[in-house]
This record gives C-alpha cells, sequence and structure tokens, in this order.
C-alpha cells in the first residue's frame, strides 16, 4: 500500500464557474477527469465511492466546486479544490490478469491537523443498483458495470486505451478467473456497449455483472422448531452457505469456523432476511427437515458468506468471489439455496473450475414448477435438488426436469425467520442444504472421492422418486 500526503503546489487546475450543471467524473489509475461548472464536495465524493474507492472525510466540510481537468495527477486535483484543507491518498497494488495495477484504494480530507476527525463516507447503502435491458424479460444486471476478459493480443496499454474509449475504470479483479469488473459512467447502455465490444481486438468474453435473487419464502404455517445444538464430527468435510449471511447468537455459532461478507468485504458478517442464517441451520445439523433422520453428529462445519445484499440480490461477480474465499476457507462443498433464470458463461466457467479443485457444489431446482432450467442448478457440475413435502412426495411448487437430479425433504421448521417470523418453511433451498449436509458426511467417509464421483454416488442412492430420511441415512459413507 502507498501513502501520499497533501503538499501545496500552487499549480492552477480548476476555474471555477457559477451554475449547476452535470458532472463529468472519471478516475483512470492514478489520473482523474473532471468537469463541471459547479457542484458540491458531496457529488464530488461520490464520484469517487462509485469508482470503489472508500472515502473518510470531516462531515463539517461543506463546499462547491467546478471546472474541467483533463487527466490530470489525483494529488494535483485535490490540492486545488479542496485547498486550504488537507487530504491523505491510499494506494494498492491490485492483483489483475495483466499483473499488479496500481488503484486509488482511499481518500481522506480534513482540516490541518484534525485528522483525526474523519468518518467514513457512505453515500451507498452497499446494496446492489439494478437495471436491465429494454425488453420486459430481459435479464437484469448491475448498473453501470460489465465484466470481461482479455485475449493474447492484449497488454497494459492496449487495455487502458479500451478504458479510456469507454470510460471504465477497474474496480476489481479475479486474476485466477482472468476476469475483470469495470465500474461505467453513470447511465451507460450495458447491453449495447457489450455488443459493441463483443468482436473489439483484445477482448475475449463479456457480459453484464448479472444479478440473481433469493426467491420469496415459503411460509407454511406456524410451528414449534425442533433446534439442537449442532453435533460435529472432528474432521468433518465444512460447507460453504452462499446465502444471506449469518445471523450472530442463533445458537449454532460454535459450527461457524469462518465467515465472511463477499458483498462488502471487510464487514463484520450480518443477515438482514434470515435466510441464510436457515440454511446454515439445516447445514450445521441444528435443524433437520421434516422426514429426514439426523444422524449423530452429522451436522457440517459452516463458512458462512454473505454473499446477497440487504434486498435479497447477488451479482455475478460477488458469487465468483464468495466461491474463491469458499476454497481458501477449505469448504469442500458449496451450497447455493437460490437461483436466477438467467446463464452466465463466467458463473458456469467459475463452478467448472471449482469442480476441478475438488468442491461439490449443491444448488436448489426453484420454488416455481415450470419445467425450465434454473441456474446455477442446471449447469452440469451442479447437483440440482428438488423438494419433497412433509409426506415424501414432490412438493407441488418444486421445480422439475431433466436438470433436477434428486428430490430430497423441503419442509422445517425455524426459531428465526426469513422476512418474517419462525415458523415452518417450504423450498427447494431446505432440500439443497440438506442434501449438501448429507455430501459432507459423504465426503468425510470418503475423502478422496472426486465431485463426478460424489455425483454418481447421489444418482445411484436417489432418484427423483420418494425416499425416506432412513434412504438418506443408508446412503452416507456409501462408495
Amino acid at each position: 500500500m502507498y501513502v501520499r500526503l497533501s503538499g501545496m503546489t500552487g499549480i492552477a487546475l480548476l476555474t471555477v464557474s457559477m451554475g449547476w450543471g452535470a458532472m463529468t467524473f472519471k478516475l483512470d489509475g492514478e489520473y482523474l477527469t473532471f468537469s463541471s461548472r459547479k457542484t458540491s464536495i458531496t457529488n464530488f465524493l461520490n464520484g469517487f465511492v462509485q469508482a470503489g474507492v472508500k472515502v473518510q472525510v470531516d462531515p463539517s466540510l461543506q463546499f462547491n466546486l467546478g471546472g474541467t481537468v483533463i487527466h490530470q495527477p489525483v494529488e494535483k486535483v485535490l490540492e486545488e479544490l479542496i485547498e486550504p484543507y488537507s487530504y491523505l491518498v491510499l494506494w494498492d497494488q491490485m492483483k489483475t490478469p495483466l499483473g499488479d495495477w496500481l488503484k486509488l484504494s482511499e481518500i481522506r480530507i480534513f482540516k490541518p491537523g484534525e485528522a483525526w476527525k474523519v468518518q467514513a463516507y457512505q453515500p451507498e447503502d452497499g446494496n446492489f443498483r439494478v437495471a436491465r435491458g429494454a425488453l420486459p424479460d430481459s435479464p437484469e444486471f448491475v448498473a453501470d458495470e460489465l465484466l470481461l476478459t482479455l485475449n493474447d493480443l492484449a497488454n497494459i496499454d492496449a487495455f487502458r486505451t479500451l478504458l479510456q474509449q469507454i470510460g471504465g475504470s477497474v474496480i476489481d479483479s479475479l486474476p485466477e478467473l482472468g476476469i475483470y469488473r469495470i465500474r461505467l459512467p453513470a447511465g451507460t447502455n450495458v447491453p449495447a456497449l457489450i455488443e459493441q465490444l463483443k468482436n473489439y481486438p483484445i477482448v475475449s468474453r463479456i457480459e453484464p455483472n448479472y444479478i440473481a435473487r433469493i426467491s420469496d419464502p415459503a411460509v407454511d404455517g406456524a410451528g414449534a422448531a425442533s433446534f439442537q445444538s449442532p453435533n460435529i464430527r472432528e474432521g468433518m468435510a465444512p460447507v460453504a452457505v452462499l446465502d444471506s449471511g449469518l445471523i450472530s447468537g442463533s445458537g449454532i455459532d460454535d459450527a461457524v469456523v469462518s465467515r465472511y461478507d463477499a458483498v462488502v468485504p471487510g464487514r463484520a458478517l450480518t443477515d438482514e432476511a434470515g435466510h441464510g442464517t436457515q440454511m446454515a441451520m439445516i447445514a450445521s445439523g441444528a435443524v433437520d427437515p421434516d422426514g429426514a433422520e439426523s444422524l449423530v453428529g452429522d451436522g457440517a462445519p459452516i463458512v458462512a458468506i454473505r454473499t446477497f445484499d440487504d434486498n435479497g440480490i447477488t451479482s455475478s461477480f460477488t458469487l465468483m468471489r464468495a466461491i474463491q474465499h469458499a476454497y481458501n476457507e477449505g469448504a469442500r462443498v458449496v451450497n447455493l439455496s437460490w437461483g436466477s433464470n438467467t446463464d452466465s458463461d463466467f458463473i458456469r466457467s467459475a463452478l467448472a473450475q471449482a469442480e476441478r479443485k475438488g468442491m461439490v457444489v449443491v444448488a436448489s431446482a426453484g420454488n416455481e414448477p415450470t419445467g425450465k432450467p434454473v441456474y446455477p442448478s442446471a449447469y452440469p457440475t451442479v447437483i440440482s435438488v428438488g423438494a419433497l413435502d412433509g409426506q415424501g412426495d414432490r412438493w407441488s411448487d418444486s421445480n422439475f426436469g431433466d436438470f433436477v437430479m434428486i428430490d430430497a425433504p423441503g419442509m422445517a421448521t425455524f426459531p428465526v425467520g426469513h422476512n418474517g417470523p419462525p415458523g415452518r418453511y417450504a423450498g427447494t433451498s431446505i432440500s439443497s442444504a440438506y442434501v449438501a449436509r448429507n455430501i459432507a458426511n459423504y465426503l468425510t467417509e470418503n475423502p478422496r472421492a472426486t465431485p463426478s464421483q460424489v455425483r454418481n454416488a447421489v444418482q445411484k442412492t436417489f432418484s427423483t422418486q420418494k425416499f425416506t430420511g432412513e434412504k438418506l441415512r443408508t446412503w452416507v459413507g456409501e462408495n
């Protein structure tokens, strides 16, 4: 990390003019392009936040600024804009597929000698801004963002030229997957831009940063939860629950071996919706679905990863970051109790890579019986799970189709609610988490089993026909 402190140079970069107008703000590595007849310091700081920069500022600072600067060093622009105040900038070397990329990570603005007065400036709530194409059935994506990979013709200079042409900034990267996350000017027509860039000489793959949503809860009525403290055997394979987070103090803290917020990295893990906590309770063995028999010590250690924001929305990039974190934390099984109608080539590739690393991915088939594929459940490397009701028959709202590998118990009573009160819930989310728990047991007994061997064992033991918890019980530990 690099730190640079303010020092007045006396250069004249801006000419202040009166009247309100639109603001142009483009951060390109160490350089800033800015233009506005007149705007507030708040709007100016929003530009940095939009570019993925952390901002801390003395909240008493309130002033306007304006002018035009074309591709000037960030520090020089700041010195003129905030005089007579002081600033500090922090730089990071971001790992990218093309090597290290110098990225502005944080700025702080304060009165001379009063750096201690700065407070985190966060105009956004950490939730995703959603956009979609012109057609009503167009897939949703994160507004003003795209994801891309580069081909062998690419180098740093060619990539910078591309970014300058589209007004984009690199705000994150997944070097292992070769993926860049690009932030675009506000209001960009992302689908149209992507169509233009598909044949760009250095672009290999490109798509919007698609979003997915947690489905609304299916509440099946009130009831007393059969909660039990997780009983986890030593050496059990961990299950990563990529969901809405985890409620601390919910009774399963001892089962949680890792916590991470993939939406806002560095933030303490929370769960405003409750869905992630419910799924962690199933996977850890604290709650059993109706009709399922548990074994002593069959609960799995939990890698709890908040992958969805407070509105129940995630993005492709966030999901891929969460999968990589799950692998780094030693998870053998990944549970995805949610789905989307959007097929993402990047997510497909990320899950294929997870399989090559030895991870087994389980996903819910969906809570609408359309017979149409739901992703990521329909990807070939994923074990797709439908739901059974309390009598062991297929739940009426469970999705079906050739992509669904098995049906499993999908009703349970929880001591916490999902956007509502505690009680009895139904859904393929529950069945997916339950199968993930049983796969963790299988991997504990068969630690050398590959993901394809696990899928074969699942197909051998289960079908989409009615079965009982005893059948699951006999499957655990089979080769």
